[in-house]
């Protein structure tokens, strides 16, 4: 593709960087998902200097990208770069069956279930939420259908879960997207739904520190907005859905789970009334609300899309 040509010299430093053996286990590493320095390290069994340096060899190339949350810094691939198509080209050269990179990934796998016990052994809620009500798989075959019932093979396309928790609707509904972010105020919670999300294959899916509030994306940005069980213990679910609306594209829909009690308890009608009246005030138009039923719990699915 011409578009995605790098000029000479770029292309040449680029090439240099790809060409070492740990620096290419790396970016195969971070194609699993996001890592932190320790992370890394502690995968391919080198000391955090050593990776360190690879790490902002690769950076300087733009191979990669580093954030931080809190005290942590992540690395990740670049995307919708020219050096990220280069660099994808590379990996897809790469034999997945190379020993090398079975015996990484196996160790990754350890590291995160580390993780994740880490996290859940501190945090309770965090724990309660991994233990999540889609492990019911018919709700999630039920979930989807209604999402997708026009058409099966129907893609999100860029889909924003907001308040992501462990990333129980990402585990759901991120297959159907081209590439999704998981938005939480909570760094433990992040960290619980990378392992867990990025465990589950869904490698397209990146995560970011953010208020629901006062999203950290350009008005526009995305063609599906989800919220899972998140606006019934908000303090201002209307603010909340109308930052959902400034960032979904037209056309964009919304897709919501809550907890029927939860709503119940909020107001004096029923939770579909109480749930579309908070969809309309923020500007959508309510296309669908479903009751569904797991675990002795009564969930509410709505649907909402911006004219």
């Amino acid at each position: 593709m011409k578009g995605s040509a790098l000029k000479f010299n770029p292309a040449i430093d680029l090439l240099r960087a790809l060409a070492e053996p740990t620096r290419c286990r790396l970016l195969a590493l971070l194609s699993q998902g996001e890592l932190t320095v320790g992370e890394i390290a502690e995968v391919l069994g080198q000391s955090q200097p050593r990776i360190s340096r690879h790490l902002k060899l690769l950076s300087d190339v733009s191979a990669l990208e580093r954030f931080r949350e809190e005290q942590r810094i992540y690395y990740r691939l670049t995307s919708g770069t020219k050096a990220a198509v280069l660099v994808a080209q590379v990996l897809a050269h790469l034999d997945d069956a190379d020993e090398t990179l079975l015996a990484d990934r196996r160790q990754l796998v350890l590291v995160r279930d580390r993780r994740v016990r880490n996290v859940s052994a501190h945090w309770a809620d965090v724990r309660r939420s991994a233990e999540s009500t889609y492990s019911d798989a018919q709700l999630v075959r039920d979930v989807l259908k209604t999402v997708f019932d026009r058409n099966e093979d129907d893609s999100l396309g860029e889909l924003l879960d907001i308040g992501t928790g462990s990333g129980s609707m990402l585990r759901v509904l991120g297959g159907r997207a081209t590439h999704a972010v998981g938005l939480d105020m909570s760094t433990q919670a992040l960290r619980l739904a990378r392992a867990k999300v990025h465990g589950a294959g869904l490698n397209h899916c990146v995560f970011k520190r953010g208020d629901m509030y006062e999203l950290p994306f350009p008005a526009g940005s995305f063609d599906a907005v989800s919220f899972d069980q998140v606006l019934s213990i908000a303090e201002k679910p209307g603010q909340a859905l109308k930052e959902a609306l400034r960032v979904l594209k037209q056309g964009g829909r919304i897709i919501i789970v809550e907890d029927s009690d939860r709503l119940a308890e909020l107001a004096a009608d029923k939770p579909q009334a109480l749930l579309r009246r908070w969809l309309e005030r923020s500007g959508m138009q309510c296309d669908k609300l479903k009751a569904l039923r797991t675990n002795d719990r009564q969930l509410l699915l709505g649907l909402a899309s911006r004219q």
